[in-house]
């Protein structure tokens, strides 16, 4: 669907490794709710206090390479799939080294949605031609 991601910068702090000294792995959930907040929030003008119009459903990560604690990651976002009252994002983490070696893939699922009302609605074609128009500019 694109051709450019969207990419949020990660410092790995102390606080996100385990005891082995490698990115714990809730952490990198974190990581994806900042890059899929990060991404919206630029997308759509909306400041950072204002809600998104829509919320994440569900998300899933794969662990690929072990990231340490002084590393910095790049997460490149892609709304990979729209459905008719959701889309999905395909996050990729990678080392902001000379190696962009990948250290893991996640998913997140997102469903547009009516605080008002408390229920779900159409994704509006206004949102995905602004999706579309940035990643495929």
């Amino acid at each position: 669907m694109s051709n450019k991601g969207f990419d949020t910068v990660i410092e790995i702090k102390y606080r996100d490794t385990d005891s082995m000294g490698h990115v714990s792995s809730p952490i990198y959930y974190d990581y994806m709710q900042h890059a899929y907040l990060c991404y919206m929030h630029d997308l759509l003008k909306l400041p950072k206090s204002e809600k998104l119009p829509h919320i994440m459903v569900r998300s899933e990560c794969d662990y690929i390479k072990q990231a340490m604690y002084g590393e910095t990651l790049v997460v490149t976002s892609e709304v990979v799939k729209f459905g008719t009252k959701s889309f999905e994002i395909e996050h990729t983490m990678r080392r902001q080294d000379d190696s962009k070696e990948v250290v893991a893939k996640a998913k997140s699922y997102h469903v547009m949605f009516d605080y008002d009302k408390q229920s779900t609605i159409p994704v509006p074609q206004a949102f995905k031609d602004q999706v579309l128009a940035f990643q495929e500019g």
